[in-house]
């Protein structure tokens, strides 16, 4: 039982900074649009092309972010409707042992 706390736990540790990551892209993404929106208006062709690429960037990256946090609430819900529920958190335990760049992407 305490096994399974320490799993269910983990695995949402994992999704909170998962979500915190997708809160973060998003808000990147925002401030790259506008950014390339107010160097079209000025006419800096030169920003403007860089401006896209770092809004190019900002998307790719809240696309993994988001990615990463269906993964995360995937693992968290996911036990709850099974039979071994338990077992499958217990065995989720084993996330508090994994390196964060494995889970970072």
């Amino acid at each position: 039982m305490m096994l399974a706390a320490v799993g269910f736990a983990g695995v949402a540790w994992r999704a909170l900074r998962a979500g915190m990551r997708l809160l973060g892209s998003g808000a990147e993404l925002l401030w790259a649009n506008e950014l390339a929106r107010a160097r079209a208006r000025r006419g800096d062709l030169t920003g403007m092309d860089q401006a896209d690429a770092e809004a190019r960037d900002a998307r790719r990256s809240r696309s993994h972010a988001a990615l990463a946090v269906a993964f995360w609430l995937l693992l968290l819900t996911a036990p709850a409707a099974t039979p071994w529920t338990r077992v499958l958190y217990a065995m989720l335990s084993l996330v508090w042992l994994m390196p964060r760049k494995w889970v970072q992407g």
